[in-house]
């Protein structure tokens, strides 16, 4: 875990604080940390850490998959509940057995922080960091992937589920939000704005 450690910090900077107890004061399995840096200027990442102890996925369907999540916000975006959140899609991971797969939506479950829209995660690649920031190789047969959590609102993890998540990366792509800004406006909205104007 020292090396991967090393990799990670090469990539984002070093560990600044972290967080292995839950708001009840329970030790946990996994921490979740805090980086100095981010993928863009004044902004920092989270990381889980021992979420790649666990061999996820179904063994008779050949899938063994160890992975870390992690988080991106802005240095002014001062939100206490990320690491406590972060706690609970990583223990979500660990009692269904079942790693994060790009497209995959977690929530919503009703807003994140609070005035903000954001009431779920998108989990994709991390498109924001450097490209070797995707994968740490342990060995030949050992590698660690990184899920990026790119919060999302109601509407958008609706539109994902109805129309899939291909089309939301078009989107994506199309209007180029803000991905890290967690007061971000929805974009459902704007592309039915742009639709319909």
């Amino acid at each position: 875990m020292s090396k991967f450690i090393d990799f990670l910090e090469e990539q984002i900077g070093e560990i600044e604080r972290g967080w292995i107890k839950d708001p009840s004061g329970k030790q946990l399995p996994f921490q979740i940390v805090k980086f100095s840096e981010g993928p863009l200027e004044e902004t920092s990442a989270y990381c889980s850490l021992g979420l790649s102890n666990e061999l996820l996925g179904e063994a008779l369907e050949g899938e063994h998959v160890r992975q870390e999540l992690v988080f991106a916000s802005y240095n002014q975006f001062e939100e206490e509940a990320i690491p406590f959140i972060l706690q609970n899609v990583v223990q979500m991971a660990i009692r269904s057995n079942t790693p994060f797969r790009r497209g995959d939506v977690i929530g919503p479950y009703g807003p994140m922080f609070g005035d903000s829209l954001m009431e779920a995660f998108y989990v994709t690649t991390p498109v924001y960091f450097p490209s070797q920031f995707r994968a740490y190789e342990i060995n030949e047969e050992v590698i660690i992937e990184l899920k990026w959590l790119i919060p999302i609102t109601a509407k958008e993890a609706d539109f994902i589920q109805q129309s899939g998540w291909g089309k939301f990366e078009d989107l994506l792509e199309e209007h180029e939000p803000d991905l890290i800004d967690a007061g971000r406006p929805c974009l459902i909205e704007l592309y039915f704005e742009s639709e319909h104007s």
